[in-house]
């Protein structure tokens, strides 16, 4: 809900100088923008072999990695806001696992971007 919520007041939004922390990479990653409506409808149809069921394209990363929002646990995913790094720019990544777990909601997430700062 909280993440429709955000979605209907600013359909979609750019973000300066913001990172995230993935844990199973051990790397911070900076944000770029929330997709609007129609950029998560034509990125979630192009890519949606990729993503688990139950989960919505909603944002990227400068270099192409995009935010999954997981709506309920399915099979190795659990619900909650995932990192999808589509191009394997990362070491840890490869066709077989390439999407991570970041946090619990997309409050949690928001809150993430307000006060993570790189070490």
């Amino acid at each position: 809900d909280d993440y429709f919520n955000f979605l209907a007041q600013n359909d979609g939004a750019t973000i300066d100088e913001a990172y995230f922390y993935v844990k199973d990479i051990e790397e911070y990653i900076m944000f770029e923008l929330f997709y609007d409506i129609e950029e998560c409808i034509e990125t979630y149809e192009e890519f949606s072999d990729d993503f688990p069921d139950k989960s919505l394209v909603i944002g990227r990363d400068p270099g192409g990695g995009m935010l999954l929002l997981v709506t309920e646990d399915v099979g190795n995913f659990s619900k909650g806001i995932h990192f999808y790094d589509h191009s394997h720019f990362f070491e840890a990544s490869n066709s077989d696992c390439n999407t991570y777990f970041v946090c619990d909601t997309f409050s949690e997430f928001i809150t993430i971007l307000e006060h993570t700062t790189l070490p």
